[in-house]
């Protein structure tokens, strides 16, 4: 008995001494395919940019939209090598000095880039005092980045943030924007402010770990995150940030690992053919998207080198010089993904995307607006049977001029009355209608009603912030008011029929079940900072799915927000 149990003991022993080379392998080839991420992207943006190297790439392109779009990429090159910033430091100070920027977030953001390039700008410290906790959240998180790397601030020290932060931890372990419930973007960069303070604060560390804990949690089971329903590179990018902040590599960390897929496997199946990301599966290249991929694996490489937190800016670079001047020329896409992106208009937002982050110069293109709806016929007579008429009248036309010049071919009168046929079923199925006609201005009937609902629409954030004529005194454009719902009805139909009946301007993008809203009366995503837009909200809660698929019950209280 004594033999084959320490036979078998010695079986254990050599197969767990045989799992030490290959597991240090496989995190080594995880590096090496990080790398690999890093280098394609920049070879991508060097090849777009006409530039030979990252520092032609940051005296040209980058430096040209300092203020707009440069912000993130210049933050994540000054963490992986001593590049030369001093052009971009300057363009991005005159457009800070000629524009106004009303987002307290925004102006951290660019105090805090100008802190990463090495900036001695009076400008940190103006920022940081004028714009920290002005903004809810995000605007005390990107203060605490500040505060980490030695900004002064008069109106709050770091451990006033601190305390601030961990106060607005929910019930669940999360942070959110609003609401009663953690959001996964929102809970990462939350952690990676903390993260400077975890070895040395008890309260810090409690509550990192139990924000930890939400987001492995929240992990899909093919490695990746979702925000608001939608599987996005961009919300697994900040945890990916999150973790790497605090030391836990999520290659081998067992709370990431699902279904055996880590936390970048989720992200590489965003990576398309060119090296960037997409912002959804099926879309083409998205900046928001591949900016977040490309400084979370810079994160993820510090970690890996023992250098300190993304956030932490101590001239520590995670890559060495020789290797980004090593950059690999950029992959060429394939057949298909040249179709696809042919194709497909590109969105933002991440989910906005979700509350994830975002650049300024992504707007989602609307479907619908106020001067012309695009919708399915329901019960519509009006202008048709004229169109129709005119298409076949028309058909008639080419069929007898076709015959007078002896074109008399079959295939030429068969290829005409294709043309009319599908004229007449593209009339038949859809219904224009002017702003006059589609804002009703009446109650929608109801035939077959299964109960009531209410609906507000506020957004009593950026009172105060604005001109804009938009804006109601009291933040409130829609009061709390009661609509009857059908069967299937959901939170986009009330909405439309709200805007409808109560001549509010809506505009969105997408349709069926991905439906995001890109504006309510005339106030759009990102009008007020980089993750500035509109939620939704039934009963207290953020849903975990868009607005168009989440089906509404009687009694529900639905809340839309501009956050």
């Amino acid at each position: 008995m004594k033999d084959k149990v320490f036979s078998v003991f010695c079986v254990l022993l050599i197969l767990s001494l045989l799992a030490v080379p290959v597991f240090a392998e496989n995190t080594e080839n995880t590096v090496n395919d990080v790398q690999t991420v890093v280098d394609g992207i920049l070879a991508r943006k060097l090849s777009e940019a006409g530039a030979g190297t990252v520092q032609e790439w940051i005296d040209g392109e980058l430096t040209g939209n300092a203020g707009t779009t440069s912000e993130w990429y210049v933050f994540a090159l000054s963490q992986s090598r001593d590049y030369d910033f001093s052009s971009y430091e300057a363009a991005l100070t005159e457009y800070i000095e000629n524009n106004t920027t009303r987002s307290a977030a925004s102006r951290l953001k660019y105090a805090l880039v100008l802190a990463a390039v090495g900036s001695e700008s009076g400008y940190m410290e103006e920022a940081l005092a004028d714009s920290i906790g002005q903004q809810g959240i995000m605007s005390w998180i990107y203060g605490l980045h500040l505060l980490n790397n030695g900004i002064s601030c008069t109106e709050y020290t770091t451990a006033d943030v601190l305390d601030i932060l961990l106060e607005l931890q929910l019930d669940d372990g999360g942070w959110s924007l609003t609401g009663e419930f953690g959001d996964t973007d929102v809970t990462a960069m939350t952690i990676q402010a903390l993260a400077p303070h975890y070895e040395t604060n008890d309260a810090v560390k409690t509550a990192a770990d139990k924000g930890i804990a939400f987001l492995s949690s929240k992990q899909l089971e093919d490695g990746g995150y979702a925000s608001y329903g939608i599987a996005n590179p961009e919300s697994t990018a900040q945890v990916l940030t999150a973790l790497s902040s605090l030391g836990i590599d999520c290659a081998e960390d067992e709370r990431f690992l699902k279904n055996g897929n880590t936390v970048i496997d989720g992200m590489m199946n965003f990576r398309l053919d060119d090296g960037t990301f997409c912002h959804k599966l099926g879309e083409g290249s998205n900046h928001t998207a591949t900016v977040q991929a490309f400084y979370s694996m810079i994160a993820y490489l510090r970690m890996k080198e023992g250098k300190s937190p993304l956030y932490i800016l101590d001239d520590e670079p995670a890559v060495t010089e020789e290797e980004i001047q090593e950059i690999p020329e950029v992959p060429e896409e394939t057949e298909a993904a040249k179709e696809t992106s042919s194709n497909l208009s590109v969105p933002t937002e991440t989910e906005p995307v979700q509350p994830v982050e975002t650049e300024t110069e992504e707007i989602l293109t609307p479907s619908t607006s106020s001067a012309e709806i695009f919708e399915p016929v329901e019960n519509s007579i009006g202008y048709k049977p004229v169109v129709i008429l005119i298409l076949v009248g028309l058909g008639g036309m080419v069929c007898l001029i076709f015959f007078i010049i002896e074109k008399r071919h079959i295939k030429n009168f068969i290829a005409i009355a294709v043309l009319v046929g599908l004229g007449v079923m593209i009339v038949l199925l859809t219904d224009f209608q002017s702003a006059d006609s589609y804002y009703s201005g009446t109650d929608a009937v109801t035939e077959n009603s299964v109960g009531t609902v209410t609906m507000t629409i506020r957004c009593d954030t950026i009172v105060g912030k604005s001109d804009s004529e938009y804006i109601p005194a009291d933040g409130v454009i829609l009061e709390t008011t009661e609509f009857a719902i059908e069967e299937g009805d959901s939170v986009f139909d009330i909405l439309t029929e709200a805007a409808k009946t109560y001549h509010i301007q809506v505009e969105n993008a997408g349709q069926w079940d991905m439906i995001y809203i890109a504006g309510i009366n005339y106030l759009y995503e990102f009008d007020f900072g980089d993750l500035s837009g509109w939620i939704y909200h039934v009963n207290g809660i953020a849903p975990s799915v868009g607005c168009g698929e989440y089906i509404l019950k009687d009694g529900d209280r639905i809340e839309w927000l501009y956050t």
